[in-house]
């Protein structure tokens, strides 16, 4: 590393260090950010000497999960690394990241970079990074005032993938249509993950489904069976583009409500049957993605598996916290693919549900709150016994949950996700379950106010 490389790193470590001494927050992005502006070849720079190269993951759900699996596995197999486990995906965060984890000596005490990297920063993530490994896991409609349309998005994405050399390995989701045709045509190993089976296949293809339609002539693709959004076993009619066949798959599921499920899952290098403590089939994906990233760096399936069966989920994303002798569930939903999978996971409980919905509509959201129309609330018609609709665009839950007449006998409205929380949880017996379910600076303010509290840990001390 250049000496001026080391400078910056050490700047910005005091950058970090003033930035929490000053309660302003846990570094996450600011030290790097200016460092960045100063010094533009930095991450490159800190990068270059690391003996595995770097990992990237992205995808609109499930980026979080799937980079901490990723490290929990490579944590088991001794392999030393550096992450943005925050959830700081922008280059900022990335820098970030490097600079308060790691030694003056990076290539001497660290061997592979694994940085989850928001969709739109792709390309510049690439660019960057040079990285050894490439993982998209979905794509949905997500902040549409941001990421454009997801055509446009994946087209961008697809030039940076070209970008790649022959001995880089990209890997995708078969089961997504739009993601999969990344993979054509390029110069690099692809490997593709799936679901193949019909176990838990929908009736029908949902309304709020994205990529409906085949990316090369664009003619409306049939479906064998769906397993969520966009995402199942299809094939265009006109064309013949069809699913790819998956390199590591699940051959059955059999969901445990929100405590786990069981899966059979085959891979090149041996089959696994493995405990995935997370629920529902989105987090199968994530597990599959984990286990793809894995064998191309070489990890035994064995050390795969113990890994992924004591995982904890990262900080949001379905957590468990216990509150004066209840039990509080958050889960983050974000968008209508992955709250419509939340839902289904909530429907299949037994008892009545008592849930916050906490919708925000900050920069990090997304600033048009309208695709929760496109949430299936409907689903939970019968289920809910409390509900309270909070966040800044609580009002606006509050309506839709009014028309999706879920029958739920009490429905209040409480902007202030703490306030709501408070109430919710004293109007629950004891040993009774709450369920919150934020968009994303909700979640944040949630953990806030319930870290302040003792309850948990600042996400960034996690």
């Amino acid at each position: 590393m250049k000496i001026r490389t080391k400078m910056w790193l050490m700047g910005g470590k005091i950058i970090g260090s003033i930035v929490r001494l000053a309660g302003a927050g846990g570094g996450t992005t600011f030290p790097g950010k200016v460092v960045r502006s100063l010094h533009p070849r930095f991450v490159p720079e800190v990068l270059s000497g690391l003996e595995l190269g770097c990992v990237l993951v992205t995808g609109t759900n499930g980026k979080t999960t799937t980079a901490a699996l990723v490290a929990d596995i490579l944590k088991t197999a001794n392999i030393p690394l550096v992450h943005n486990r925050t959830g700081a995906n922008l280059m900022s965060g990335i820098a970030s990241a490097l600079i308060k984890q790691s030694l003056v000596d990076l290539e001497k005490y660290t061997k592979l970079g694994l940085f989850e990297v928001d969709e739109a920063v792709l390309p510049e993530a690439i660019d960057e990074t040079d990285p050894r490994i490439v993982l998209i896991n979905n794509l949905f409609r997500d902040q549409l005032d941001r990421y454009g349309e997801l055509d446009t998005l994946a087209g961008k994405m697809k030039a940076s993938v070209e970008k790649l050399s022959p001995e880089s390995t990209l890997i995708l989701n078969a089961d997504d249509p739009l993601v999969s045709s990344i993979g054509a045509h390029l110069k690099c190993k692809v490997i593709y993950f799936g679901i193949n089976t019909d176990a838990y296949s929908l009736k029908g293809i949902e309304h709020a489904a994205d990529s409906k339609h085949c990316s090369l002539c664009g003619t409306r693709l049939e479906y064998g069976y769906h397993i969520f959004g966009h995402l199942g076993n299809y094939r265009c009619p006109k064309c013949g583009a069809e699913r790819p066949d998956p390199d590591v798959f699940a051959e059955s599921v059999r969901l445990k409500g929100f405590d786990g499920s069981n899966c059979s899952i085959r891979t090149p290098a041996g089959n696994m049957e493995l405990w995935i403590p997370l629920p529902g089939l989105y987090n199968v994906y994530n597990v599959l993605g984990a286990i793809a990233v894995s064998l191309t760096l070489g990890i035994e399936p064995e050390a795969i598996a113990d890994s992924i069966e004591q995982f904890k989920a990262a900080f949001g994303r379905v957590e468990k916290i216990q509150i004066d002798g209840r039990k509080l569930v958050m889960i983050l939903a974000k968008n209508p693919a992955g709250f419509n999978e939340v839902i289904r996971a909530l429907s299949n409980i037994e008892g009545g549900l008592n849930i916050i919905f906490a919708l925000n509509d900050n920069i990090a959201d997304g600033r048009d709150v309208s695709w929760i129309w496109d949430v299936d609330f409907e689903n939970l018609k019968g289920k809910i016994s409390r509900v309270i609709c909070s966040g800044i665009r609580a009002w606006d839950m509050a309506l839709r949950i009014k028309y999706a007449d879920t029958e739920a006998p009490f429905l209040w409205i409480e902007p202030h996700v703490g306030r709501a929380m408070e109430r919710l949880i004293e109007s629950v017996e004891k040993d009774g379950t709450v369920y919150v379910v934020p968009t994303y600076t909700a979640m944040l303010d949630a953990r806030r106010i319930l870290s302040k509290k003792g309850y948990v840990s600042p996400y960034w001390e996690e």
